[in-house]
């Protein structure tokens, strides 16, 4: 029985060769990215699609008939470095709208043919270019995560900001540094810039929670507003001194150390409240552990000038009471934010906010920009 897929759901792939495959009223190119932890491609080789149609693992069979094309994917063969394969649709004419035609409409079938699961991408209005789905290593398994992000910007655009040079004979991109952040203002995440972690009477906390929320866009469609999934991502990242030791996100949703726990992916911001939430048990983390870094990211590389209510908390994990926390009342043309940090001082643990935009649609992206805050 073929399972239909919605977006934000995530099944494990039963089978090790699959084949994808898109059904669309306009003309449609299908591609892949083989991406990195760190979101990006080692090389231009890296992205398959018509005029390079052979990856590592990955190939682009020619349609039928007229027919789009079918990537073919080989879990065996996706290099050991390779964390996540991103299947992208584009239309042949990057001037028009996914919004002017019916959904885009993916199947994925084993090496025999058999179907195996579909997604049909609704909800689209003037992209040219969508982020379909991701093919995501877990351990020994490979996880399929339906996504359906538009991509404003164009297909050139998209594969640009993963790495790849385009226009380019494909080369190795030279990773330049970071650039440093632009001056922020604390003050907007909260009214609280540092405090101790003591209870009311003196006691030290010994469990925090930061919480994340935010609220879908509505923006123009072809039948009036329509809501814009925004997956805005919570990450803590831990550290020993200027050094990354672990990480607790989507992706990873425990430390190593069970210290630092993500209670699970929100890929839309729809529901009430706190949309993901992160627990750290300070007794737990390690004793090279000295800080705890709060980090947002944008998954398919939304901006925060299009993120609607979000807001941040620090809580007491035993009583859940508020402790702080804030709007993220900092939009602009930022993919991600350094919101703040705990900090071991002389054995004390000290909550500071930070408030600190930068360029990263993932954790390990942001970990390379958090260093002037540690």
């Amino acid at each position: 029985m073929t399972v239909q897929l919605a977006r934000g759901q995530a099944i494990v792939l039963e089978a090790e060769h699959i084949v994808v495959s898109v059904r669309h009223s306009a003309a449609v190119d299908l591609s892949a990215l083989l991406l990195t932890t760190d979101g990006m491609v080692r090389a231009d080789a890296d992205l398959v699609f018509y005029n390079q149609p052979l990856g590592q693992g990955v190939r682009l069979l020619p349609g039928e008939e007229g027919r789009p094309s079918a990537l073919a994917i080989d879990l065996r063969a996706i290099p050991a470095d390779i964390e996540h394969v991103r299947v992208v649709v584009a239309l042949d004419d990057q001037q028009d709208s996914m919004g002017n035609y019916a959904a885009p409409d993916l199947s994925i079938d084993d090496a025999a043919g058999h179907r195996l699961c579909d997604y049909m991408v609704t909800d689209l209005g003037p992209e040219s270019t969508v982020v379909a789905m991701d093919l995501d290593r877990s351990g020994p398994d490979w996880l399929l995560r339906p996504l359906g992000h538009g991509y404003h910007s164009g297909f050139a655009a998209l594969v640009t900001a993963h790495g790849v040079a385009v226009g380019r004979t494909p080369n190795p991109p030279v990773r330049q540094p970071a650039p440093l952040p632009e001056p922020h203002d604390a003050s907007l995440l909260g009214a609280t810039t540092e405090m101790a972690l003591r209870k009311p009477g003196g006691a030290e906390l010994s469990h925090v929670k930061m919480a994340l929320g935010w609220d879908p866009v509505r923006a123009p469609g072809r039948f009036g507003l329509r809501e814009v999934d925004i997956d805005l991502d919570a990450s803590a990242l831990v550290f020993s001194g200027r050094q990354l030791m672990d990480a607790a996100f989507y992706g990873q949703l425990s430390s190593r150390d069970g210290s630092v726990r993500h209670q699970g992916d929100n890929l839309t911001g729809s529901s009430n409240g706190d949309n993901e939430m992160i627990d750290v048990d300070l007794t737990l983390l390690s004793p090279e552990a000295s800080t705890v870094v709060f980090v947002v990211t944008s998954y398919a590389g939304h901006t925060f000038e299009r993120v609607r209510n979000a807001f941040w908390r620090l809580v007491d994990g035993k009583t859940n009471v508020e402790l702080t926390g804030g709007n993220l009342r900092v939009g602009g043309r930022h993919t991600g934010m350094v919101v703040a940090k705990v900090q071991r001082e002389a054995d004390i643990w000290k909550f500071h906010t930070v408030g600190a935009p930068i360029q990263a649609g993932h954790p390990v992206e942001a970990a390379e920009q958090v260093a002037p805050y540690l």
